[in-house]
């Protein structure tokens, strides 16, 4: 274990990494679903639109057929079609405002949870170049000899660190 992190935080962040990824599943599985029901409003209410339009073409051909008793047939079928399109939008628009919402909150649940690896990997290679340098340290040898050891590996840490870190932070390690 390193010198410069305690064991714990490691394992916190791995577990708020764990639980952040849960809670992400759930809110993809969420936007999918709310998408899924708005889809099938539009439809019902393309459907909806349809049928009225076709039913005030009939009304329209009833009436100049001089068929008034059968265009008021028409066109009372016609509005019943009217009030369910009327009553799809409400629920169509609440359904809509509600997955804005949950996009918004997955896509802040998408950078905490790039930041919560990010700082993991951070942690992970602090923790890499410490442990090197302790058994860089405890070598058996000349003092030159450790010392230029332990000078390339925690040079050669800290390269891999900080490329992991960057890595992870510009998103490449997902």
């Amino acid at each position: 274990m390193g010198l410069f992190e305690k064991k714990e935080d490691a394992y916190e962040l791995k577990m708020e990494l764990s639980q952040l990824m849960i809670k992400l599943s759930k809110v993809r599985e969420q936007v999918g679903e709310l998408s899924h029901e708005i889809d099938r409003l539009s439809a019902d209410r393309n459907a909806y639109k349809a049928k009225s339009d076709e039913l005030a073409a009939y009304a329209k051909k009833a009436v100049a057929a001089g068929n008034e008793a059968d265009a008021k047939v028409f066109l009372s079928e016609k509005y019943k079609y009217d009030k369910k399109l009327a009553d799809t939008e409400p629920r169509r628009k609440e359904l809509s405002d509600t997955r804005s919402k949950a996009v918004a909150l997955h896509d802040d649940m998408v950078v905490r949870i790039n930041d919560a690896r990010s700082r993991l990997a951070v942690l992970e290679a602090r923790n890499a170049t410490a442990d090197a340098a302790i058994k860089a340290s405890q070598t058996v040898g000349s003092y030159d000899f450790e010392k230029d050891l332990s000078s390339l590996e925690a040079d050669a840490e800290l390269r891999q660190a900080m490329e992991d870190a960057q890595r992870y932070t510009n998103g490449e390690g997902q």
